[in-house]
């Protein structure tokens, strides 16, 4: 016995699955096209949407899942029922459920994680290289080279007398690689840092506090004492082993990234 409703849930399910993949073709093939809305980004912050919005393939692969799993359902007998269980229509709910399940998960990952990667189109995955301000720092993109320089350099002095806080990324630092880690200067916001970028941040001489987050995990406080024409550098990355601890997030929130004066 068919079940008419699961039918049409199925069908009109597809007819919206077909419609996302379109719009994410035309955003792979095109830089310029609108990706597919997806219903998940409301709850994420600006960045993590861009990205779900980015990836919206995972949002047509959740859309794909619930038509098979609703089509494949309609034709299974109610649970209660006396008729035998066809097994094709068996295997097509479980393979959508599956679809459903990965897609959902995947959707999760790339909000929090920013991975996976293979969801994105080619010109989505690069970070950018612009240049930023927020609350009175700059954010700018350093090479390889300028960011091995920068870790082993000593502290510089200012030629004007002046003080300042640089904090660089690592350029290897393989964790979040599509988001930006947020810099703090006396627990005020003073900007945002891809992997090779710095921030840096004019201070007064004396006694400052350095961190840097991402989400609800940071650094520890770094606790330093700026002289006149001091430029203090920091480098920060990810600890080692937070990527394949999926606990690290909860246990290790405090010191999930490394912060250290260079």
């Amino acid at each position: 016995m068919i079940s008419w409703a699961a039918l049409a849930g199925g069908a009109a399910l597809g007819a919206l699955s077909a419609r996302s993949w379109r719009r994410v073709a035309r955003y792979w093939s095109n830089p310029a096209a609108r990706p597919s809305p997806v219903a998940l980004s409301r709850y994420f912050g600006p960045d993590a949407r861009k990205r779900l919005e980015q990836g919206s393939a995972l949002n047509a692969a959740c859309l794909t899942g619930l038509a098979l799993l609703l089509l494949g359902g309609a034709w299974l007998p109610p649970s209660r029922g006396s008729g035998s269980q066809n097994p094709f229509a068996f295997g097509v709910a479980v393979f959508g459920l599956a679809v459903f399940l990965a897609g959902a998960l995947g959707q999760l990952s790339l909000g929090f994680l920013g991975r996976p990667l293979f969801v994105l189109p080619q010109h989505a995955r690069g970070g950018t290289g612009d240049t930023s301000e927020a609350a009175g720092g700059r954010t700018t993109r350093s090479s390889p080279d300028q960011g091995h320089h920068m870790a082993s350099a000593p502290i510089s002095r200012e030629p004007d007398g002046g003080a300042e806080i640089l904090v660089f990324r690592d350029e290897a630092d393989s964790y979040a690689q599509l988001r930006r880690y947020k810099v703090y200067v006396d627990g005020k916001r003073v900007g945002d840092i891809r992997r090779g970028e710095s921030c840096s941040r004019s201070v007064a001489p004396g006694p400052h506090s350095v961190q840097v987050r991402i989400s609800w995990c940071s650094s520890q406080v770094s606790s330093v004492e700026v002289s006149p024409g001091d430029r203090l550098r920091f480098i920060c990355r990810a600890a080692p082993g937070v990527e394949s601890d999926p606990t690290a997030v909860y246990r290790r929130r405090n010191d999930f990234l490394l912060l250290r004066a260079v």
